[in-house]
């Protein structure tokens, strides 16, 4: 059997989330091929979080030409729209999609962090929420590999981090977490938590082999975002936020889509939600409220 090539980028982050996905497709046959270079990832010449598609193009690359297999993603750093001759062939079950704050002094949470405590981030979208939140911290501009910035906390060039609590939970560092921020306080991105399996859209062996893997709710919450992010023009560090969620009942189901979009100094946002029996009519409606009120300028400039 021909073995399945997965692509990654080569930060521990991604090996650690991808690990699990190759250890349940097991026993498939399977090599891994880290990539060293996606944009977002270099120590030097960094692609700008202004890009879309940052993180991924290099892997997505490799896959249209048949390199690889499979490209891993998270989905809040993969492009807005399906690149020709792909598609995600499948999601995982989403994970805790907040937002996390991780201190050097124990038992501190957003309220109890002193006046003027540095918090590292380079996010715009959790910037303009902590402005709102706490106007009396200091933001430093902080990115990289999530490993890099805890080595930066531990030296002191800050007194606390915003990260993805996912973030934390694959790498095994769930109990270094001082809070998980509620999606009321820092709208998470939309697609955040998601991993998802990117294949050539005609290679039928590989989507089949990976469909034990995938997700349905997770697959109609991406999709809503996705097309909220389609829709407003946003990408992973525009200034637009939000997330689908599954509601069960006895009856059915039903979703709830939220949006976020804010002007950069965060003088000005607008916040929609809505719930319907269809992700993809409630998410076009959210989009056309949003539209309504002004927030398609805001989100694309």
């Amino acid at each position: 059997m021909k073995p399945l090539r997965i692509g990654a980028r080569a930060s521990l982050m991604s090996l650690m989330q991808t690990a699990p996905l190759m250890a349940k497709l097991g026993p498939t046959p399977m090599l891994l091929r880290p990539f060293h270079e996606a944009g977002g990832d270099r120590e030097q010449n960094r692609a700008p979080l202004e890009a879309n598609g940052v993180f991924s193009e290099e892997i997505e690359t490799a896959l249209i030409s048949g390199e690889v297999d499979v490209a891993v993603h998270c989905l809040k750093d993969a492009p807005t729209h399906d690149t020709a001759g792909t598609i995600m062939a499948a999601y995982l079950p989403r994970d805790d999609r907040r937002d996390a704050l991780v201190t050097r002094e124990p038992d501190l949470n957003l309220l109890t962090l002193p006046a003027g405590a540095r918090i590292g981030t380079a996010s715009m979208r959790r910037t303009v929420a902590l402005g709102h939140v706490r106007p009396d911290i200091e933001v430093v501009p902080m990115r990289g590999p999530i490993n890099a910035r805890l080595r930066a906390l531990a030296q002191g060039e800050v007194e606390g981090l915003i990260v993805a609590a996912c973030s934390m939970e694959r790498l095994g560092l769930s109990h270094r977490i001082g809070e998980r921020i509620s999606t009321e306080i820092i709208c998470p991105p939309l697609g955040a938590a998601i991993i998802a399996l990117q294949t050539r859209e005609d290679d039928m062996e590989t989507r089949k082999a990976l469909f034990k893997l995938h997700h349905a709710d997770t697959e109609v919450e991406a999709e809503a975002e996705r097309l909220v992010l389609r829709q407003m023009g946003g990408f992973c560090n525009a200034p637009l936020a939000g997330y689908c969620t599954t509601n069960h009942h006895d009856e059915g189901s039903t979703y709830t889509v939220r949006a976020r979009a804010f002007s950069p100094d965060g003088s000005v946002a607008i916040d929609t939600r809505l719930t319907g029996d269809d992700a993809t009519t409630t998410a076009l409606a959210v989009c056309g409220l949003l539209t309504q009120h002004g927030a398609r300028e805001l989100a694309t400039g």
